[in-house]
């Protein structure tokens, strides 16, 4: 493999991350925010299934809370 050949295909890797980004410039902060808090829920869900994770943002007081409320055991037997 030539030198050029592999940094042709580098700087071709990184397109859809510069892509990315640019598209990502686009969304709002309150959709970033929406965005990342759902993560969190699902990474919780992953952690804890054995709790309903559910998410508030406050742009007014500057906060985003992510709570874990308890599902009846049968629910979680059902899954």
């Amino acid at each position: 493999m030539q030198r050029r050949t592999f940094l042709g295909g580098i700087a071709a890797a990184a397109v859809p991350v510069t892509a990315a980004a640019a598209a990502n410039k686009e969304t709002s902060a309150m959709e970033r925010a929406e965005f990342h808090a759902n993560a969190l829920c699902g990474a919780m869900a992953e952690m804890s299934p054995d709790r309903k994770w559910r998410k508030a943002i406050d742009s007014e007081h500057s906060f985003v809370l992510i709570v874990g409320d308890a599902r009846p055991r049968t629910v979680v037997e059902q899954e």
